[in-house]
């Protein structure tokens, strides 16, 4: 996500220039494919925080306030927004929700933020006007920014991305006669090749995934009752009720 955001802001911007700080394997790499300028650290005029979860609450600890506006890319929010609130930093929290299963500069892309949600979460220590400078950011990128508080943020993506991931994971491992699967099934498995290092501490920090977890295991049951009862019309019901919900969605 690192390369991704550095070489879509190279795009909109020809002429800025662009520090790493990471591993030594992942800066060659990431020069390599023309995301970073520089491999030393900088004064700036934004630092972005494009890690895991638990590096990001780690660099915050560490970070100093100053001129640099600091923004993340975390999947969650709340336990983030907290701790750069906590520390008084210039800080916004963001998520753009878009990536794939790929992780590392070689599978960045400039292109992954066309059309696609750019959460902002403001925090107390927000400088005034940055949230107006990162919805222009976003938008020269091609995202479209939304604006939400932290809480809502992690619980509305435990719905609609902590879930999913959880669910194809456990689809993949369950299975065990893939070579047998239809285009479907490997739909619904390509988030199981996501590398655990990049959703541990995603999981551990994402308050409204047991809620969800529980939520759709009802689910479940209430189609297994069905089931067991040979119950079509309730099947169908439920079948209608994601029909209307799919063609409800924006295109």
């Amino acid at each position: 996500m690192g390369s991704s955001i550095a070489l879509a802001l190279k795009r909109a911007f020809p002429g800025i220039r662009i520090s790493g700080v990471d591993q030594p394997d992942i800066l060659k790499k990431a020069h390599a494919v023309g995301s970073i300028d520089s491999t030393s650290p900088q004064s700036s005029e934004l630092t972005i925080l494009a890690a895991p979860v638990g590096e990001i609450l780690r660099l915050l600890e560490e970070l100093k306030g100053g001129s640099s506006l600091i923004l993340d890319l975390g999947s969650t929010k709340v336990d983030i927004c907290k701790k750069a609130e906590l520390r008084r930093l210039p800080f916004a929290g963001g998520h753009p929700m878009t990536g794939s299963e790929r992780s590392g500069p070689g599978a960045a892309s400039a292109d992954i933020f066309k059309n696609a949600c750019f959460f902002l979460c403001p925090v107390s220590s927000t400088p005034a006007g940055a949230i107006e400078q990162l919805e222009d950011m976003t938008r020269s990128i091609g995202a479209i920014p939304q604006i939400i508080n932290p809480e809502d943020h992690d619980k509305l993506v435990s719905q609609i991305s902590h879930l999913p991931q959880v669910l194809s994971t456990l689809l993949a491992v369950h299975s065990d006669h893939a070579e047998f699967a239809g285009p479907g099934w490997r739909s619904l498995t390509r988030l199981a090749a996501s590398p655990f290092h990049v959703w541990r501490d995603i999981l551990l920090t994402s308050g409204s995934l047991p809620d969800e977890l529980r939520s759709y295991i009802r689910q479940l049951q209430e189609v297994l009752d069905a089931l067991d009862r040979k119950d079509s019309r309730s099947l169908e019901a439920i079948f209608e009720r994601a029909n209307r919900a799919v063609h409800s969605w924006p295109s």
